[in-house]
């Protein structure tokens, strides 16, 4: 697995820095550095400066680095909102260091979609993570807005494969939340 992230880690950073590395034209002065072509385009697009973050983002949080450095990265692949970054983020939800893990969810729990809360559910119900990670799952699950989390949540508390923690908080979230038509509570 390291092998394969550093492999895919040096196959980045050499496509950017052929890409977007600055060349010179003979006969330029020093002062005036010439950007390569597909660095001149990169640099005129303003979605590019977001698949940059998205990159950069992704590197940091699955390099081999101070933990703190890893949790601001995949807190700020959760604060970017670019939906690419699900997968990855879901990859990191069973990382065998709990603020790594707890750091993923709450990047996943920023993002409102139906992947993300697809992301939330499967933690909630896999049983490899922490159970405060799962518990974080839970309480970020409202934040999705759905009609669908509220069902998923009703099932949650008549499941018997659940932890009582699990279940209380459950009851609790669903007691706070609004009652939507349609939707037993």
């Amino acid at each position: 697995m390291h092998t394969m992230r550093t492999l895919f880690t040096a196959a980045i950073l050499v496509s950017f820095a052929t890409h977007a590395a600055p060349s010179r034209k003979l006969g330029a002065k020093d002062d005036e550095p010439q950007l390569a072509p597909v660095a001149q385009k990169l640099a005129n697009t303003a979605p590019a400066g977001k698949d940059v973050a998205l990159m950069r983002g992704v590197l940091f949080a699955f390099e081999p680095a101070p933990i703190e450095v890893r949790v601001q990265a995949i807190e700020d692949l959760g604060l970017l909102g670019d939906r690419r970054a699900l997968n990855p983020l879901a990859q990191l939800t069973l990382d065998g260091n709990p603020q790594i893990a707890r750091a993923a969810v709450r990047a996943i729990g920023l993002m409102r979609s139906p992947r993300s809360e697809e992301i939330l559910r499967n933690i909630i119900n896999h049983p490899a993570p922490l159970e405060s990670t799962r518990l974080l799952a839970l309480q970020l699950l409202p934040f999705q807005n759905s009609v669908s989390s509220v069902r998923f949540m009703n099932q949650l508390v008549r499941s018997q494969g659940i932890s009582l923690n699990i279940q209380n908080t459950v009851r609790a979230l669903l007691m706070d939340m609004p009652i939507i038509p349609g939707v037993s509570q």
